[in-house]
C-alpha cells in the first residue's frame, strides 16, 4: 500500500509523456531536416523518425525518474555529487533507448538508416547535443527546485522565530525590592532555549531558564510546551518542586522523540525575601552574595524527560539587599573562539563580580552578552544563548 501513490504517479506521468511526445517531436524533425540539407517536403518523414526517437528518449528519461534515480540516491544518500550523477543517469538513459530506437528502425522499416557516415554523424551530434541540454535542464530545474524548497524553509523558520519571540519576555513585571531581566540570543532562526518570569500572586514570580535538546522547529516546539506547562500551575504557594515533577512527566509522556530538557525553576517572593528552586540538571545559576560570598544553585534532580518518574528536591535560600542571582544557558560557558577555548564559568564569575553593584539587572545582563561577543572575536556562537539577572534592590 505504501507503493501505491508512486505507481499511481509513474502512471499519470507516462500517459503525461504520451500526450507531450508529438509536441516534442516538431524540434528534432526540424534538426534533422536542417543539418542533413533535405527539401521541406520530407518533413513528414522525419517528423515521424523525430517521433521515434522522443518517444524512446523521453521513456528513457521517465523509466530512470520513477525506478532507478530513487534506488540511486536512497544507496548514495550522502554523495556530495548525488545532482550530477542522477543527471548523467538521466542523460545516459535517454541516449540508450535512442540509440535502441535507431538501431530499431535500421533493421526493420528503414533498412540503411544507419548506412552511411553522414547518418551516424548527424546522430552522434543528436545524442550529444541533447543529452547536454537535458544535463543542463536537469541541474537547473533541480537547482530551482531546492532554491524554491529553502526559501520556503526559511519563511516557515522566521514565522517560527517571529512566534516564539512574542512567547519570550520583553517587559518584566515591577517590584519594589526586586527587578529580573533576561534576553535570548538564538544561534539558528529558532531557539531550543526559553525563559519566563510569571507573576505569582501581589509579592512574587517564578523564574525560569530552560535549555532544550536539538536544534530548530522541533526543539521550539518543545520549549513551547513546557512554558504553557509552567503558566498552567503558576499559583501562590504552588512548590516548584511539584511542578518540576508534573512538567518531567509531560515531558516523557509525548511520543518517543530522544529530547530532553534542562530546565532551572525558582520561586522569589518580596515578602519574605526568600528563594525556593529547583534544578532539572540545568547549568548552576550562580547566587553572589553582598558580602563577597558566591555559591550556585545545584539541588534538584534530573534532566526533563530522561524518567517518568523522577522526583526532585528543592531548596530555599534567604535573598538581601545587594544580592546577584544569574542563570544562564550553556550557550554562555561554552561559547568557543577559534582556538576551541570555551568562555567557562570562571571568566564569568570574575565578570559578574567586577560589575558595580549598582547596575540594574538589564545593565547585567548586557555586560554578560557584550563580555561573551568581545571573548569571541569574529567566531560564531554555536548555541543559543539565554542570560537572566535577578537583583535584590533594597
Amino acid at each position: 500500500m505504501k507503493r501505491e501513490p508512486a505507481r499511481v504517479s509513474a502512471g499519470r506521468d507516462l500517459l503525461s509523456l504520451a500526450w507531450r511526445v508529438p509536441t516534442y517531436a516538431v524540434p528534432f524533425a526540424l534538426f534533422f531536416l536542417i543539418t542533413t540539407g533535405s527539401p521541406f517536403r520530407t518533413i513528414g518523414l522525419f517528423y515521424s523518425v523525430s517521433l521515434a526517437f522522443s518517444g524512446a528518449s523521453l521513456f528513457g528519461v521517465w523509466l530512470t525518474h520513477h525506478f532507478l534515480a530513487p534506488m540511486f540516491a536512497e544507496r548514495f544518500p550522502d554523495d556530495p555529487r548525488l545532482t550530477w550523477k542522477v543527471s548523467a543517469l538521466h542523460a545516459g538513459m535517454a541516449i540508450l533507448f535512442s540509440a535502441a530506437m535507431a538501431a530499431a528502425l535500421h533493421f526493420t522499416i528503414m533498412p540503411g538508416f544507419l548506412g552511411s557516415g553522414r547518418a551516424i554523424l548527424s546522430l552522434v551530434t543528436y545524442f550529444a547535443l541533447f543529452g547536454m541540454l537535458f544535463v543542463g535542464l536537469a541541474l537547473a530545474f533541480n537547482f530551482y527546485r531546492k532554491a524554491m524548497e529553502r526559501a520556503g524553509s526559511e519563511r516557515e523558520l522566521m514565522l517560527a522565530r517571529r512566534i516564539q519571540e512574542s512567547f519570550l519576555l520583553s517587559e518584566f513585571p515591577e517590584r519594589d525590592r526586586l527587578e529580573v531581566y533576561a534576553t535570548n540570543v538564538s544561534s539558528k532562526e529558532v531557539s531550543g532555549d526559553f525563559y519566563d518570569v510569571v507573576p505569582v500572586g501581589d509579592d512574587g514570580y517564578l523564574l525560569a531558564v530552560a535549555d532544550v535538546s536539538g536544534k530548530g522547529v522541533p526543539a521550539a516546539l518543545l520549549t513551547a510546551m513546557i512554558q504553557a506547562s509552567l503558566r498552567t500551575q503558576a499559583s501562590a504557594g504552588a512548590r516548584v518542586s511539584a511542578m518540576m515533577e508534573a512538567i518531567n512527566g509531560l515531558v516523557c509522556g509525548r511520543a518517543a522523540t530522544g529530547q530532553f530538557a534542562t530546565f532551572f525553576l525558582a520561586a522569589v517572593n518580596e515578602r519574605d525575601m526568600t528563594l525556593r528552586f529547583t534544578n532539572a540538571g540545568h547549568n548552576f545559576p550562580i547566587l553572589f552574595r553582598a558580602s563577597g560570598e558566591r555559591r550556585t544553585l545545584e539541588t534538584g534532580g534530573l534532566v526533563v524527560g530522561m524518567l517518568e518518574d523522577a522526583s526532585y528536591e528543592e531548596e530555599c535560600v534567604t535573598l538581601a539587599p545587594g544580592d546577584r542571582v544569574v542563570l544562564y544557558t550553556d550557550g554562555v560557558t561554552e561559547a568557543a573562539r577559534h582556538d576551541h577555548e570555551m568562555f567557562g564559568e570562571e571568566r564569568l564569575q570574575k565578570l559578574v563580580e567586577s560589575l558595580p553593584r549598582d547596575h540594574t539587572a538589564r545593565e547585567m545582563v548586557d555586560r554578560i552578552l557584550r563580555g561573551v561577543r568581545e571573548f569571541l572575536g569574529d567566531a560564531e556562537a554555536g548555541d543559543d544563548i539565554t542570560v537572566m539577572a535577578l537583583r535584590v534592590v533594597r
